[in-house]
């Protein structure tokens, strides 16, 4: 059997251009080099907007908040 990882890397980057075509507030159809972009970066900086909420406001994963409680309740 044809290996289709080449085809299913394709099928995906045509999927994700199609989804993000209206990215960054803007109609990105006739602009192929913006759009290529936006496909391997959605985020188009690293903001306090934009970014990682960990980074600036040093807010926990859903998963270190059950450990935290984890290690909270045992040691009750």
């Amino acid at each position: 059997m044809k290996n289709m990882k080449r085809a299913l890397r394709r099928h995906h980057i045509e999927r994700l251009k199609a989804a993000r075509r209206f990215h960054w507030g803007q109609d990105l159809r006739h602009n192929a080099k913006s759009l290529g972009k936006v496909v391997d970066t959605p985020c188009p900086c690293s903001c306090w907007m934009c970014g990682n909420p960990r980074r600036y406001f040093e807010a926990r994963t859903r998963q270190e908040l059950a450990g935290q409680l984890a290690l909270a309740e045992q040691g009750v």
